[in-house]
């Protein structure tokens, strides 16, 4: 049977100390700390313990709601339909989706376009608990959905079961007699797991907590009602161990005895995250009951368990490192034998971890586009480079996903980011623009201490704090030396805007440094135009007369003859040879040019990563051993056609003979040959290397 997954993605937890990946504070406070209980968070950080830590991982927007929408979907939320068509409303020469909480929801296309479809279509039993925030909520004139119509709204998401549920932030119009319910919640999530587990199918739960956001944590436990919740009163208070039912002897307690227990096991000195620490007690007894339920199915070595955070907390709804840097752990035992304490350093983000999820579950994507890629088989090699799982040594990932055409984006409201390895740019918007006056990135930057220009750039392997602006007020390099660098992520953020404007044509290629086009399908099947190319080079994804060449670090493309005629913006070069002359037309290619660069954005190309030689640097087969190949031997009965069309190819033959010699090799073809040998393509004076 198939893996089950758990994501486990509480509701503004903070980035505790000693996690690994914990940015530097502030400007205004480099070394804020963010300390935990002393008693800890012992199943949350079992998870870790026990699986793999992530030290790079970010999410693509800074907000619960667009978070979300980026965890269900393997898509940036600037994709969101919802989103695409508010901004356009708005204004319909936009080019950036106004990308806020309030326009992001799992709505409309992507309500049936989703990876929980995905699960599900797969034989998945799927199910949510905890907050949902990602349909649209009653307001003005309308009425707040009943709670069985706030469920079936998810269950057409691709959810059996949606059950626990809060439907968005309490307050406003989502409130009632009710606060956090975590005991149910968990109660109801259980009872998902233990129904799937009973019926012998694999599940995908997603699992939010409530808590530790608002209203006050502090306040539910001392004051909240276990039977209020947002379905109803309760007829009997949850019963769940680890929380109102001890693991030890199964003695059952009132909800008002355990929920003192959570308050007792607080360190009264850590006044200032006291709330947070609350939250994060109250959910860790809740991992620790579905734990204890996965042992006693016997499914715990099956069932793949993600823990993420949302966003960051100290910059949340800004693109500083402390709003999109978060803790990420993964624990899987069928990883590998070596799976456990490990630390993998490679850039990820939640995109990448669905991505991830469904190839270990052997799901296919190919019906569905996503942003993501998977870091499986990264991660495989680095778990396969240890000696044992008390192995300290830090195994790097590989260039594919830390070097400088790694390439991440975040996006909040019209603000956007693009990190390449370990240079990152800031580009915030100027105002009013869309419906937006204000940008909650500047306001809040400029809170704690961050640069107030409207375009940052920062090393944040050396500076991850973003005390040092690399740019000026003209937004230009301060050092000449990071100009290169600065025109490359112009170049990449340009190629994100460009795939990703709320009018474009959906395109799912993604954008290195300099706007080079990473495919993250890979191959798709034969001739897909796409292939993996690290160490990977040909795989059964180009045509016999193709080959694959190299063009970043971790994806290829496939080479076919060149397509364009005489456009003089294509160079080929001849890189295998074909067994025959063949009279059939040449392949188009699977790929369009890449759009140009807006106006405003540099045209010229740095040399930050300069195009590979070619895969095969042989000219045509020397003339003996191509007619070998014609087997002249052979009697052969010709009629006129038959004779026009050998004259026709032995005039080609010489004609390719005498143009594709190995003098002339390399220089730009002008098409007018036909047959010969497979040819290159190099895109010149574009982003398309």
């Amino acid at each position: 049977m198939p893996p089950n997954v758990i994501f486990f993605q509480p509701d503004d937890l903070p980035f505790y100390d000693d996690y690994v990946g914990q940015p530097t504070g502030t400007p205004n406070s480099l070394n804020r700390k963010v300390p935990r209980p002393s008693s800890g968070f012992p199943s949350y950080e079992s998870i870790f313990e026990t699986g793999v830590a992530f030290s790079n991982a970010n999410v693509v927007s800074p907000a619960c709601g667009t978070s979300r929408y980026a965890t269900l979907t393997g898509r940036y939320p600037s994709r969101s339909e919802s989103g695409r068509t508010k901004t356009l409303n708005n204004d319909s020469s936009e080019t950036r989706t106004q990308t806020t909480i309030p326009f992001t929801k799992l709505m409309d296309s992507d309500s049936e376009q989703n990876i929980v479809q995905l699960f599900n279509s797969a034989g998945y039993r799927t199910g949510v608990a905890g907050k949902w925030h990602l349909t649209k909520s009653g307001g003005g004139s309308a009425a707040l959905p009943t709670y069985a119509e706030q469920q079936d709204e998810i269950k057409e998401c691709g959810f059996d079961y949606a059950d626990g549920i809060y439907w968005e932030n309490m307050g406003g119009v989502f409130t009632g007699d009710f606060t956090h319910n975590h005991e149910w919640v968990t109660e109801k999530a259980i009872e998902f797991i233990t129904d799937a587990a009973d019926a012998d199918q694999p599940f995908f739960l997603y699992f939010n907590p409530s808590v530790p956001h608002s209203p006050l944590v502090s306040d539910a436990l001392e004051n909240g009602n276990c039977l209020e919740t947002p379905a109803g009163l309760l007829s009997t208070e949850p019963q769940v161990k680890h929380m109102t039912i001890d693991a030890s002897t199964n003695a059952v307690s009132s909800c008002a005895t355990y929920r003192q227990s959570v308050i007792d096991r607080q360190d009264a000195t850590q006044t200032s995250v006291q709330e947070q620490n609350l939250g994060g007690t109250w959910i860790d007894d809740s991992l620790a009951a579905m734990l204890s339920v996965l042992e006693e199915k016997n499914i715990k070595d099956d069932t793949i368990i993600i823990t993420m955070m949302d966003h960051g907390i100290i910059t949340k709804m800004a693109l500083f490192e402390n709003g999109n840097r978060v803790h990420l752990s993964m624990c899987y035992p069928k990883l590998g034998e070596y799976a456990e304490n490990l630390i993998y350093d490679g850039y990820v983000t939640h995109l990448d971890v669905v991505a991830t999820l469904l190839d270990i579950c052997s799901i296919s994507s190919s019906s569905y586009s996503m942003d993501g890629v998977s870091f499986l088989p990264d991660l495989q090699r680095v778990i396969g480079s240890r000696s044992s799982n008390s192995d300290n040594t830090l195994y790097p990932s590989s260039e594919d996903w830390s070097g400088a055409n790694r390439c991440v984006f975040a996006e909040y409201e019209f603000d956007r980011s693009v990190r390449c390895g370990c240079y990152k740019l800031l580009d915030i918007s100027l105002l009013p623009r869309g419906s937006l006056t204000t940008s909650t990135t500047m306001s809040r930057g400029s809170q704690n201490g961050y640069s107030t220009y409207n375009r940052q750039m920062y090393n944040v392997c050396t500076d991850d704090g973003e005390s040092s602006n690399l740019l000026d007020a003209n937004g230009a390099a301060v050092d000449s030396t990071d100009e290169e660098m600065l025109n490359g992520l112009l170049r990449a953020l340009q190629c994100h805007d460009d795939r990703t404007a709320p009018g474009a044509e959906m395109s799912f290629v993604s954008c290195g440094l300099n706007g080079e086009v990473v495919d993250p399908t890979l191959c798709l099947g034969t001739n897909s135009g796409n292939c993996l190319s690290a160490g990977n080079a040909g795989v059964a994804c180009c045509d016999a007369d193709a080959s694959c060449e190299r063009r970043d670090a971790m994806y290829g493309q496939c080479k076919p003859a060149c397509p364009y005629g005489n456009d003089p913006a294509w160079e080929c070069e001849t890189v295998a040879p074909t067994p025959a002359p063949t009279m059939s037309p040449t392949k188009n290619p699977t790929r369009s040019p890449t759009q140009s660069p807006t106006p405003g954005y540099p045209t010229s190309s740095p040399t930050m990563s300069p195009t590979m030689s070619p895969t095969n640097s042989s000219a045509i087969p020397d003339k003996e051993m191509f007619w070998d190949d014609l087997d002249l031997d052979s009697p052969v009965v010709l009629g006129g056609a038959g004779a026009a069309i050998l004259i026709f190819v032995i005039c080609c033959v010489c004609c390719l003979r005498r143009c594709c010699s190995s003098e002339a090799k390399g220089a730009k073809s002008n098409n007018k040959a036909a047959g010969g040998g497979a040819l290159e393509m190099k895109r010149v004076g574009s982003n398309l290397l």
